[in-house]
């Protein structure tokens, strides 16, 4: 399916709004927000396939939830698990952002 909204970060989604969760502001934001600041983001390898994956999602009428019916075993959660794959500066990015981790 082709896509019918904007999803570049540059420009403004055109799309339905939707919340979705910003690490750097530490809450859920619109989707239809200014999101040029997401360029330079550390996580924005992660964030942005995010974002296009949810506003795929409710092209084809779905929520647009990325954890809904998730189910993970505790091991998947340790700090270990969930900095995997990251690098340095990403880590740093998340540990100053949720400092409990």
């Amino acid at each position: 399916m082709a896509k019918k909204y904007i999803t570049n970060p540059t420009q403004r989604y055109d799309g339905p709004d939707f919340e979705e969760y910003c690490i750097s502001a530490s809450k859920y934001l619109s989707a239809n927000r200014d999101r040029v600041s997401c360029v330079s983001c550390p996580l924005n390898n992660l964030c942005i396939p995010g974002f296009e994956e949810q506003v795929r999602k409710l092209q084809n009428g779905e929520n647009p939830s990325l954890t809904e019916g998730c189910s993970f075993k505790p091991e998947q959660l340790t700090t270990d698990s969930l900095f995997e794959g990251l690098n340095e500066e990403q880590i740093n990015f998340v540990k100053k952002h949720i400092p409990n981790l």
